[in-house]
């Protein structure tokens, strides 16, 4: 007969089970999803963060600052002043070497977006569109291309003194409206003339950047090859990480070996960097 709990003397309380320390309760679900949604928005804030960083203007100025401080930090945690050295002199140089390559790119991209809005803007002319909606389509492209720029002190090397090649394109479309109105030549002709010439200068510099391939692969690989010799000496039972991190004559080696191969992973960038003026 189930009934309630006796109580009195004599009865010896039956204990009730309680939580084992050594086998926690596993979270409910509703918890797990909880701290998952709360991850992928850490994450996702790291990343906006991360981005608008990137696209600050001062990042050109203080990311090499910020990445050698970051790579000294890591390399006193795990090795001494040595490897801090080794580390912020890598961590500064990486980050100058990717953003340059990012700015090169979006150069690159802004450059056809710009060839793209001057097509757009005789197109416009040629469908019949009025000529000030047409240039107020062509001005918000160039104002789109123009913002895809990493901005900085020195956001690529392909500039004139008048501006950046967006600003070039911009100032060749007055010129050619200009022209079109003292000549009275059709507008759409001159900007497709204008349009090809850019078109052929973004051939010129395809051409270019892909015969120097080759010699940024060499590049790459001259550049990873003293890894590889410092992965040969462990393989064969040497401690070479030892010798350089810990002793005078390595940490000298060590100096001059990473002076040397930044040295010449900027010469190398500087002689495949081709540059095609339009």
């Amino acid at each position: 007969m189930i009934g309630r709990p006796v109580s009195g003397p004599g009865v010896v309380p039956v204990p009730t089970p309680g939580p084992d320390p050594h086998h926690p309760t596993p979270p409910s679900a509703g918890a797990a999803r909880l701290v998952a949604a709360r991850g992928r928005t850490a994450v996702a804030a790291l990343v906006v963060v991360g981005h608008r960083c990137w696209r600050d203007r001062r990042a050109a100025r203080w990311g090499p600052t910020v990445t050698a401080l970051v790579g000294a930090g890591i390399g006193v945690a795990l090795a001494g002043a040595v490897a801090a050295a080794a580390l912020a002199a890598y961590g500064a140089a990486g980050f100058v070497i990717v953003r340059g390559a990012a700015a090169r790119r979006a150069v690159g991209r802004a450059e056809r977006l710009a060839g793209d809005a001057v097509l757009g803007l005789a197109a416009d002319l040629r469908a019949g569109v009025a000529l000030g909606p047409a240039w107020r389509a062509a001005d918000e492209a160039l104002r789109q291309a123009e913002a895809g720029l990493l901005p900085g002190r020195r956001e690529h090397r392909r500039r004139t003194p008048s501006g950046g090649p967006v600003a070039l394109v911009a100032q060749r479309l007055v010129a050619a409206t200009a022209l079109a109105e003292a000549s009275g030549a059709p507008l759409a002709d001159v900007l497709e003339r204008l349009d090809a010439h850019l078109r052929a200068v973004d051939r010129a510099r395809s051409v270019a950047t892909s015969q120097a391939a080759g010699a940024r692969a060499s590049a790459a690989m001259l550049a990873v090859m003293p890894v590889a010799g410092i992965g040969l000496g462990v393989a064969i039972g040497v401690d070479p990480w030892w010798v350089l991190l810990h002793t005078p004559g390595g940490a000298l080696a060590l100096a001059l070996a990473v002076a040397l191969q930044l040295a010449g992973v900027a010469w190398t960038t500087r002689l495949v960097d081709v540059e095609v003026h339009p």
